[in-house]
């Protein structure tokens, strides 16, 4: 998936996942150079936004659908994030890349 917003505005991502993974941990993380994860936001709960990070995620389990915004975004926030889930085990799934560009 690929993003844009100008600089100042807002960008939304959403991200489907498998329905074996309702009940997981959901996260959105930027890539950093060799790291896929270096800086990561998650969300434990059904249909309760997230309230840590730069990222508010929200997770619908019923529609399983992530969505994740990012509000205020600068030429910082421009560049390859990935949409996943965790397993109780901690085993990281990646399911969607979304790079974004703040214009």
């Amino acid at each position: 998936i690929s993003l844009s917003s100008a600089a100042g505005g807002s960008v939304n991502i959403s991200c489907k996942y498998p329905q074996s993974h309702s009940a997981d941990v959901k996260f959105v993380c930027r890539r950093s150079g060799s790291d896929l994860c270096a800086e990561e936001t998650s969300v434990k709960e059904n249909r309760r936004w997230s309230a840590e990070g730069q990222i508010q995620l929200y997770d619908d389990r019923e529609q399983q659908l992530l969505t994740g915004t990012i509000s205020h975004v600068t030429q910082q926030h421009s560049a390859e994030y990935w949409c996943g889930v965790q397993s109780d085990q901690g085993h990281k799934s990646f399911i969607t890349r979304v790079l974004i560009s703040v214009t």
